[in-house]
């Protein structure tokens, strides 16, 4: 080999070192955002009203058997 295919190849091997290195970076960065997000406490709802019973109850009637 010739010393400039083998520095070709040492450029390209650092490139796609490189290129990984920064991969792997960025999805350490999502990582960290996620464990962050998952600590924080969900806002408490308070519902404020009367309850409606009429919800509750199923108003359809049940299916008959149908006999052939």
């Amino acid at each position: 080999m010739t010393r400039g295919v083998r520095m070709v190849v040492v450029g390209l091997a650092v490139a796609v070192n490189g290129a990984a290195l920064a991969t792997a970076h960025t999805a350490m960065g999502q990582i960290q955002e996620r464990q962050k997000l998952a600590l924080q406490q969900p806002a408490r709802i308070v519902v404020v009203g009367q309850r409606a019973e009429h919800v509750a109850i199923q108003n359809c009637p049940a299916p008959t058997a149908k006999i052939l």
